[in-house]
């Protein structure tokens, strides 16, 4: 680079004496020159401590004899329809590091492919593995997700546009996730998340300082938990003498939710509001009007209360047109993360709209 340097300046310009506006316009560029050889000798100018962090993930089993929880219906082919798993470190504020563009985080993806060829964390559980990854230190939060990258309303482009904690936690899932896929309940339910919450399984985020000689040579432990919930709605519409109604029959029921469940439900952004949705479905088989089952998969943001509303109608003598009744079962809570709620709802008898709070006692199952 030296050289170069002194050839241009020693070198007239077209065969004539350097003037004093062509000696600047030298001195401009030599500038420029020696800057870019400065970057040439890999000087950092922005030396950060680095170290190895040791990640143990942990995904919901494959296996489905290991599952938490029963299903009363057919196999869903739970857990095995994902292939990106996305960690996500962000550092807090006090933390003396430098990343581009003032980002505070690290994002590191993985197919599945990749996790698998993992080393174990033991001989006798294949769904946990250790990564290790070189970062700077500093004081962390970290969080994992897996999903299908090339599926309809994917939170992939979401997850690597955020640049700090708070994006982290407000990040959202559509509950059109996968949509127009053959397999989109299986990577609905393959959908998991989780965060390094200390080991207390409160699902709260806890920082891991790598500057602490008592806690940096330890391995930072994350579960990663399914986040769909599955609503199994059935119903019993048998003729009801009750008030002079005959040839009960639901003709449809609706399911009012959020547009976007959330990805960690367990934590709650300041200011965070959702958009509502309803998705209906539609009986038109005579048999399943007066006895049915249908199953819905959302994702929950673990702040808004869901319900159920079927549309029933009746024949009366004397009346015309017939009865045509809504009655909206409404949950008692928030929906929680990978929990199985049975709707029963057995219909003897009809006298007007209504509006029941349903009680899930004994109602609801929650497993990993």
């Amino acid at each position: 680079m030296k050289r170069i340097l002194s050839n241009i300046l020693s070198r007239p310009l077209a065969g004539t004496a350097l003037t004093a506006p062509a000696l600047f316009l030298c001195m401009i560029l030599s500038v420029c020159l020696l800057s870019a050889c400065s970057n040439e000798t890999g000087l950092d100018l922005f030396p950060a401590e680095s170290k190895t962090l040791s990640l143990v993930v942990s995904l919901p089993p494959e296996d489905s004899s290991k599952r938490a929880i029963g299903d009363p219906g057919t196999d869903t082919g739970e857990g095995i329809d994902w292939d990106r798993l996305a960690i996500m470190i962000a550092y807090t504020d006090d933390s003396d590091i430098y990343y581009p563009n003032n980002r505070q985080v690290l994002i590191h993806t993985l197919s599945k492919t990749e996790f698998e060829a993992l080393p174990l964390y033991s001989a006798d559980t294949p769904d946990i593995r250790l990564l290790t990854l070189n970062v700077q230190v500093g004081k962390i939060y970290v969080y994992g997700v897996t999903y299908s990258s090339g599926a309809a309303n994917s939170p992939e482009d979401d997850i690597l546009a955020c640049s700090g904690n708070a994006g982290f936690q407000q990040l959202t899932i559509s509950n059109s996730y996968a949509a127009g896929d053959a397999n989109q309940t299986g990577k609905f339910l393959s959908v998991a998340s989780g965060c390094y919450d200390g080991g207390s399984g409160s699902g709260q985020p806890v920082a891991y300082d790598m500057t602490d000689p008592a806690t940096a040579e330890q391995a930072v432990i994350m579960r990663l938990s399914r986040l769909a919930t599955k609503i199994d709605v059935q119903w019993d519409a048998a003729d009801a003498i009750t008030a002079g109604y005959t040839d009960v029959k639901v003709t449809g029921f609706k399911y009012s939710g959020t547009a976007a469940g959330r990805l960690f439900p367990s934590i709650t952004p300041i200011g965070y509001t959702a958009q509502q949705e309803v998705w209906g479905f539609h009986n038109t088989d005579d048999i399943s009007q007066r006895n049915g089952r249908a199953y819905h998969y959302t994702f929950t943001d673990g702040a808004n209360v869901p319900s159920v509303t079927f549309n029933i109608t009746a024949k009366k003598p004397g009346t015309t047109p017939d009865p045509d009744y809504d009655y909206t079962l409404t949950f008692p809570s928030a929906l929680n993360r990978a929990a199985w709620y049975k709707v029963n709802a057995t219909i003897k008898g009809v006298t007007g709209n209504g509006s029941i709070t349903l009680s899930t006692d004994g109602g609801t199952q929650t497993g990993g």
